[in-house]
């Protein structure tokens, strides 16, 4: 007998509860539904295992429910059908709960002396045996039953009870020949289970697959499974069964996805019923091992394991830890691996982030250096944009005064030579007393000097509309100049040279035709009069 049919004869062990119901409804896609991706069910059975917390507190408030119904007033019949209901909702959920409830049925069957729940509390505690690795117990306690004296709707029950115990001495045998005698003997009690179920009835369709997946008719299989999965009347734990039988045929077959897919969907249903002894995950598991998936192969072994820890499932425990311990050896190898990568790759990214830093630093100093530079840069091209104005400002300045110079020089020459005329007249005529007079009189030269200082005040005001305005702001307020319009006082006319950059005393003296002890008194008076340093004042009003 192939070991992978030994999963198979839990599953139908299960099946054939005779005091109980199955109590959950389930969402998982039945026949009719297309099948989906292997991405999008793995994806959904590790959301589910992440949750499968919600599915247990349900099983365990359910539970609970029954366990309150036993303390009302019932009847010997009702009492041992309610512990029926606990047998059932334990059974693949707590092995030791189970016997407890197992016991209290074979304690009350017997008060009853009723023949009938003695033999269903009896076989309720050969499957006990079995999850418990007693087989030796449980082919006694079966033989001692016999089937000939039997209720006949308690045979599918027996049938398969036996069958399972077949299977299992088949699996552990080391004898060819007495393995063979086993499978010999497992095949009819499969002939026994077919002829006392309806072949309409959910164990025929089952166990009628599994004869035919043994005898290698594997789409005749699949066939019988699909018609009874695209059935509406199915609860999550029989769906499971199915799904687990196909992907059975899907894997001896070599259909690597399909058998992923029907694993996983099997396994959900597991989950969902909340079984705890189950072996879609890990199969699943395996498969996954072996096609390098470690993480999930992991994940899955290892919520198998606690699973059957949790269950008490000591045979699917010893069945569970050789895997386990392998799968839990090549991931934690691939975590230290993993280790080993994310240190080099820290390592490295912290050589890089100190690359970065010192780069940063470079470009940090050199690009305040640059700004440094561009600052003077700034500075050095406003200075000569100053410069270049003042030029252009005194260029400008130069130009008007060549033209007013030249422009005086042609009138100068023309007076000049009309006062000439003038006196040869008076000569050439013989009026020399006139001529004397004339010579001797001060009122040209008066005149003209009038005239250049009203001409000097005129062109530098046109030069520096806003001088006297700019100049006053240096004074204190009361002495500040009130010139008249378009001229200029003494003191104005003196500081105005100084603007056009004349500041020697001597020379503005001789300009202005006055003493040096004038030029200098006027100079020492505004001074006084400054707001602020006296000392750079004539500095101020030079940059005016």
């Amino acid at each position: 007998m192939n070991t992978r049919q030994r999963p198979i004869l839990f599953l139908l062990c299960m099946l054939f509860s005779l005091s109980a119901s199955h109590f959950e409804a389930d969402a998982t896609p039945t026949g009719k539904s297309p099948t989906p991706t292997v991405k999008a069910t793995l994806d959904s059975l590790d959301r589910l295992i992440n949750q499968r917390y919600i599915y247990t507190r349900q099983k365990e408030k359910q539970i609970q429910e029954i366990k309150l119904r036993l303390r009302n007033k019932l009847s010997p019949d009702e009492r041992f059908r309610t512990l029926g209901y606990l047998v059932d909702a334990y059974r693949a959920f707590s092995i030791d709960s189970q016997a407890v409830y197992v016991k209290r049925q074979i304690e009350l069957s017997n008060k009853l002396n009723n023949n009938d729940l003695q033999i269903q509390a009896q076989l309720n505690l050969v499957e006990c045996f079995y999850n418990s690795g007693m087989y030796k117990e449980a082919n006694e306690l079966l033989e001692k039953m016999g089937h000939k004296r039997l209720p006949s709707y308690i045979l599918p029950y027996y049938y398969h009870l036996k069958r399972t115990l077949y299977g299992l001495l088949a699996d552990y045998s080391l004898q060819p020949d007495i393995r063979d005698n086993y499978t010999k003997q497992l095949n009819l009690y499969r002939d026994s289970i077919l002829q006392v179920n309806s072949p309409s009835s959910f164990t025929y369709c089952v166990v009628k697959s599994d004869e035919l997946t043994a005898r290698h008719d594997y789409a005749q299989a699949l066939q019988i499974l699909r018609e009874r999965l695209a059935q509406d009347d199915l609860n999550s734990h029989d769906r499971g069964i199915i799904y687990y039988c196909m992907a059975e045929i899907f894997a001896q077959t070599q259909q690597s996805d399909s058998t992923k897919i029907y694993y996983a969907l099997s396994a959900q249903c597991d989950l969902k019923a909340s079984v705890r002894e189950y072996v879609s995950l890990h199969r699943l598991a395996e498969q996954l091992f072996h096609e390098g998936d470690i993480e999930r192969a992991y994940a899955y072994i290892k919520c198998s394991v606690e699973d059957a820890k949790a269950c008490n499932a000591r045979v699917r425990s010893l069945e569970f830890m050789p895997v386990f311990t392998i799968i839990e050896e090549v991931y934690q190898a691939q975590i230290q691996k993993q280790k080993a990568l994310s240190i080099t790759f820290t390592y490295i990214t912290c050589a890089f982030c100190v690359i970065l830093l010192i780069t940063f630093v470079i470009l940090f100093f050199q690009n305040h250096k640059l700004n440094s530079v561009k600052e003077k840069l700034n500075q050095t091209n406003k200075h000569l944009q100053t410069v270049n104005n003042s030029l252009i400002e005194s260029n400008h300045v130069k130009e008007e005064y060549l033209s007013r110079y030249m422009d005086q020089c042609a009138v100068y020459i023309d007076k000049m030579d009309d006062y000439r005329r003038s006196l040869n007249k008076l000569a050439s005529m013989g009026k020399v007393e006139e001529l004397a007079k004339n010579l001797k009189s001060q009122n040209i030269i008066n005149n003209e000097r009038r005239m250049f200082y009203a001409e000097f005040d005129q062109s530098f005001l046109k030069l520096y509309p806003d001088f006297v305005e700019k100049f006053n702001k240096l004074l204190v307020p009361e002495a500040r100049i009130t010139p008249k319009p378009n001229s200029l006082t003494p003191e104005l006319r003196i500081y105005a040279l100084v603007r056009l950059g004349t500041t020697d005393s001597v020379k503005i003296a001789r300009f202005l035709c006055y003493s040096l002890s004038t030029i200098y008194n006027y100079r020492v008076k505004i001074r006084n009069s400054a707001i602020g340093s006296r000392d750079d004042f004539e500095e101020r009003v030079m940059h005016l």
